[in-house]
């Protein structure tokens, strides 16, 4: 990773997080297709991480070339900082096929949820106000709740909108 890390490499970082996270779900979808309430969780995050990245792709293309000259060094300096110590420090998307349970799957994408919302909150403080940042870091929060609510009670699976 180059010692600067602009507004737009950042974004085209979450781009590949977005594709990668989107095929580590249709994987475990696959995997746990004989159970169809893991499968459906896995099959809607895959298709929020598509969303996601579109909605991603398409910032690239706004970024201004102004934005690409960080003027507040310490918050390009956190968002590199998380970048490195979220995504090319822990391997998410290792071993994938050594997963043997839908608990250590589910665990493994709460993680990899975790690790995004980090990562785009640190795109929002540089941003601010970017209602399709926003717009996709709620949508983050309500994957890792669903996944919080479902990994430790075993729960029915309703949807990722469901309340508590």
């Amino acid at each position: 990773m180059a010692e600067k890390f602009t507004l737009k490499e950042s974004i085209q970082l979450a781009v590949t997080t977005e594709q990668l996270g989107r095929d580590f779900y249709l994987r475990m979808a696959k995997k746990f297709g004989d159970k169809k309430d893991i499968a459906d969780v896995f099959t809607q995050l895959a298709e929020d991480e598509k969303a996601h990245e579109a909605q991603f792709k398409a910032m690239v293309d706004k970024i201004p070339p102004q934005e690409d000259k960080p003027e507040r060094y310490e918050l390009f300096q956190f968002l590199r900082a998380t970048a490195i110590s979220e995504f090319f420090q822990k391997d998410y998307f290792k071993d994938v096929d050594s997963i043997k349970n839908s608990t250590e799957a589910l665990g493994r994408a709460l993680s990899l949820e975790k690790a995004t919302l980090q990562y785009y909150q640190a795109i929002g403080d540089i941003l601010k106000d970017n209602k399709q940042l926003n717009g996709i870091i709620k949508s983050e929060k309500n994957h890792v709740l669903a996944l919080v609510r479902i990994i430790p009670t075993d729960a029915k699976f309703r949807g990722l909108g469901d309340n508590y």
